[in-house]
C-alpha cells in the first residue's frame, strides 16, 4: 500500500512507427524526469515490407514487449542515479499510446500468432501496421455496404471506411491467409494488446480502448456498441466471428484495466499493484500531452500527421477520420483527421532523390535542404505538389491515389521540390481546417507537436503562412508519452485528467506568426492546389489548363521581387 506522503511516479509509453519512447514523470509537475527510447530491431526501421506488395507494412509483435522491458529498465536506472530517494515501488501507473489501427492476430492467451514457430516468418501473422494499405478493396467493399445499409455508422467518420482501419484489415487477412485467420482467437489493437498482456488478460476478456473502438471499429452507444452482426454477416460472415470474439467492455484511458501480473512485475522490476491505464492512439494521448482544450487543434507531426480536436457537441464532418465521444478527453467528442505521409514524404525525397552534395546522412541532407529551401520566396519554385505519396487520409479518404509535382523545368532543384512538398502538406492541413470549420467547429489556435515541429522552424513558418494562423509548438518533445503518463496517473487515482493535464503540461514556448505577404502568395497557390486536388481526387472534368500558366506567372512575380 502507498501512503499519501509517498512520492508518486508514473510512466507513459509512446509506441510509434519506428520506435518506442517512454517518460518517467511525477503527477504534480511538467518535468520529464527520465526518457528512454527503444528502436524496433526487426525489418527496416522497425517495419517489415514485401517488395512484391508496395502497400504492405507489418511489424513483429515481440518488438513491442521488448520495448517495454528495455524502456522501464533504462528509466529506473536513470531515476536511481538522478532522483534522491527514488525507489521503483513508487511507480504507481503505466499508460500506453500506440499507432492505430495496428492490428494483431492473437491466440486465446493473448499471445501473438507471430510468436509461434510455424508463423514466425509469415507476414500475415504479424502486426498489421497503421500504414498497411493492402486492404484497399476490402475498405471499398465495406464503405459501399455501410452506405447502402448503415449510412449512420460512417457519418461520423467522413462517410468513408479506410483501409487503414480494423474491419478492413481483418477482412483482408481472412482472404489472404485463411489459415492464419482461422488460428486467431481474436484481434486486438496494439494499444489494447500492451495493457492486456501486462495485466494478464485473455483474448476473450481483454479490455477494449474507447479510442480505438470508436474511431476504427465504429463502436457507438447509439447503436448498442459495434456494428451489428446482421450487417457484418451480410458483408462477410467472417466478420461475425471477429465481432463475437471482441470483449464488450470498453474503457476510456483514465480507467484502470488492471494491475501488473506478478510475473510481469518481477520482469520489469516494479510493484505488482501498479495500475495500468486503458490504452489509446498516440495522437489522441499526444493531444492531451500538448494541452488540448476547446478551440485548440493539435497537430501531432511525425511520419504522418494526425489532427485532433475536442468538441462539447457531436458533429458530422465529411472526409474526417472520426468524431466519437470520450476518445481524447473524457466528456468530450474527439475529432480526428490527418495526412498519411508528412515526415515519411520528406524522408522519401531525402533517401531516394536528393544528391549526395547535400550531405552523406539523412540528417545532413534534411538540414542542408531546409537551409537552401528557406531562402526561396513563396512561389519562386514555380511548383505545386499533391502530398499523396501514401494516399490521402483526409479529406478524400482514398489510399488508391498517388503524389504529384507540377511545374518542373530543366532547372528545378531538389530544394525547390522539397519546399513544394512542405507547402503541399501545409495546403492539405489548411483544407482539413476549412472542413472542420465548415461544420461549425471553430479552430482558434493550432498547437504542433512531435519531432518535425520541434526540429524545423522553417516548416512551422510555412504552416503559419499557409494557414494564416499563429502556430505554437508544444514545449515537450514527448507529448504522446506525456499524455500516456497523464492517463497513467488518472488510472492510479492521482487526479482527474483535466487536473493532471493542468499540472503536468507546461505552456508552449515557440510561436510562429503568419507573414502577410507570404500568406497572400500562398492564397493564390492554394487555389492551384485545390484545382489539382479536385482534378485528381474527385470525379469530374476539372479544367487544369490554367495551372501551369498560373504557376509560371507567380514564379515570375516572385523572381522580380
Amino acid at each position: 500500500m502507498h501512503s499519501r506522503t509517498d512520492p508518486a511516479y508514473v510512466i507513459g509509453f509512446d509506441y510509434g512507427t519506428n520506435s518506442c519512447r517512454a517518460v518517467l514523470m511525477r503527477p504534480d509537475a511538467p518535468a520529464e524526469l527520465a526518457l528512454a527510447t527503444y528502436a524496433y530491431p526487426s525489418g527496416k526501421d522497425g517495419v517489415l515490407y514485401d517488395p512484391r506488395h508496395v502497400h504492405l507494412a507489418r511489424q513483429r509483435p515481440s518488438d513491442y514487449l521488448a520495448g517495454v522491458q528495455a524502456c522501464v529498465s533504462s528509466l529506473l536506472e536513470q531515476a536511481r542515479r538522478t532522483i534522491v530517494g527514488f525507489d521503483a515501488s513508487q511507480v504507481r501507473g503505466l499508460g500506453f499510446a500506440a499507432t492505430g489501427s495496428t492490428v494483431i492476430p492473437v491466440d486465446a492467451d493473448l499471445h501473438p500468432l507471430a510468436d509461434r514457430p510455424e508463423f514466425s516468418e509469415n507476414l500475415d501473422a504479424m502486426s498489421w501496421l497503421w500504414k498497411d494499405h493492402t486492404s484497399e478493396a476490402d475498405a471499398e467493399r465495406l464503405t459501399q455496404a455501410f452506405r447502402d445499409r448503415r449510412p449512420e455508422m460512417i457519418a461520423r467518420c467522413g462517410g468513408v471506411y479506410s483501409p487503414e482501419w480494423f474491419w478492413a484489415k481483418v477482412l483482408r487477412l481472412s482472404h489472404s491467409d485463411p489459415h492464419v485467420f482461422g488460428q486467431a482467437a481474436g484481434f486486438v489493437e496494439l494499444c489494447e494488446f500492451l495493457p492486456g498482456t501486462l495485466s494478464g488478460a485473455k483474448a476473450n476478456d481483454v479490455v477494449r480502448s474507447a479510442c480505438a473502438q470508436g474511431h476504427k471499429l465504429l463502436h457507438n452507444s447509439d447503436w448498442g456498441g459495434l456494428p451489428d452482426a446482421g450487417f457484418l454477416g451480410q458483408v462477410d460472415p467472417v466478420l461475425v466471428k471477429v465481432r463475437e470474439s471482441t470483449n464488450t467492455r470498453v474503457e476510456t484511458g483514465d480507467r484502470s484495466v488492471g494491475t501488473l501480473t506478478s510475473t510481469h512485475a518481477a520482469w520489469l522490476g516494479l510493484s505488482p499493484d501498479v495500475a495500468i491505464a486503458g490504452g489509446a492512439f498516440d495522437a489522441h494521448f499526444g493531444a492531451v500531452g500538448a494541452g488540448i482544450g476547446p478551440g485548440k487543434l493539435v497537430k501531432v507531426m511525425g511520419t504522418s500527421t494526425c489532427d485532433i480536436m475536442i468538441s462539447s457537441a457531436d458533429a458530422k464532418i465529411s472526409g474526417i477520420c472520426g468524431v466519437f465521444r470520450d476518445t481524447v478527453l473524457p466528456g468530450f467528442f474527439g475529432i480526428e483527421a490527418g495526412q498519411s505521409a508528412v515526415g515519411d514524404l520528406f524522408k522519401w525525397l531525402v533517401q531516394q532523390l536528393v544528391p549526395d552534395r547535400y550531405g552523406t546522412t539523412d540528417e545532413e541532407k534534411f538540414a542542408n535542404l531546409s537551409s537552401v529551401a528557406e531562402q526561396l520566396l513563396p512561389g519562386e519554385s514555380g511548383l505545386v505538389a499533391l502530398d499523396w505519396n501514401n494516399g490521402n487520409r483526409s479529406v478524400l479518404v482514398d489510399m488508391d491515389i498517388n503524389g504529384l509535382v507540377v511545374g518542373q523545368t530543366l532547372h528545378t532543384t531538389a530544394a525547390e521540390i522539397f519546399r513544394a512538398l512542405i507547402e503541399a502538406t501545409a495546403f492539405g492541413s489548411l483544407l482539413i481546417i476549412e472542413q472542420i470549420e465548415g461544420a461549425g467547429v471553430a479552430v482558434d489556435e493550432i498547437v504542433c507537436c512531435g519531432g518535425l515541429a520541434q526540429k524545423n522552424p522553417f516548416v512551422m513558418q510555412i504552416y503559419a503562412d499557409v494557414t494564416a494562423r499563429p502556430i505554437v509548438v508544444a514545449d515537450s518533445h514527448e507529448t504522446c508519452a506525456k499524455g500516456a503518463a497523464i492517463f497513467a496517473a488518472a488510472a492510479a487515482g492521482l487526479g482527474s485528467v483535466v487536473e493532471l493535464q493542468r499540472r503536468m503540461v507546461s505552456l508552449p514556448q515557440s510561436k510562429y506568426r503568419p507573414n502577410a505577404a507570404a500568406t497572400e502568395v500562398y492564397r493564390r497557390l492554394y487555389e492551384v492546389y485545390l484545382t489539382l486536388h479536385d482534378a485528381f481526387g474527385r470525379r469530374g472534368n476539372a479544367d487544369v489548363y490554367h495551372v501551369m500558366k498560373t504557376l509560371n506567372a507567380i514564379r515570375r512575380e516572385a523572381s522580380r521581387g
